[in-house]
C-alpha cells in the first residue's frame, strides 16, 4: 500500500503542473479517494470505489471552478 500510496502522488504532482483544474481536481480527488476507501473498508473493492467516487467529485468541482474562470475572463474582455 505504501508503494501505491507514493505512486499516487508523484502522479498527482506530475499532472497537476500542466493540466486544467478539471483535470487537477480529478487527480486529487482520485488520490485521495483510494486513501480513504483504504483505510475505511481495509480491501481492494474499497479503495476502486473510492478512487471512483473521489475522482468524480474532483472533477465536477475542478469543472465548475474552470466554467467560473472562463466567465470572469469572458466579462473582462466585454469592458
Amino acid at each position: 500500500m505504501k508503494y501505491l500510496s507514493t505512486l499516487a502522488l508523484v502522479s498527482l504532482v506530475a499532472l497537476s503542473s500542466c493540466a486544467t483544474h478539471a483535470q487537477s481536481g480529478a487527480a486529487a480527488g482520485g488520490a485521495a479517494g483510494a486513501v480513504a476507501g483504504q483505510l475505511l473498508g481495509k480491501d481492494t473493492e474499497s479503495t476502486l470505489i473510492g478512487t471512483a467516487v473521489g475522482t468524480a467529485a474532483g472533477y465536477m468541482i475542478g469543472n465548475e471552478v474552470d466554467k467560473s474562470d472562463q466567465n470572469q475572463v469572458r466579462q473582462k474582455t466585454r469592458r
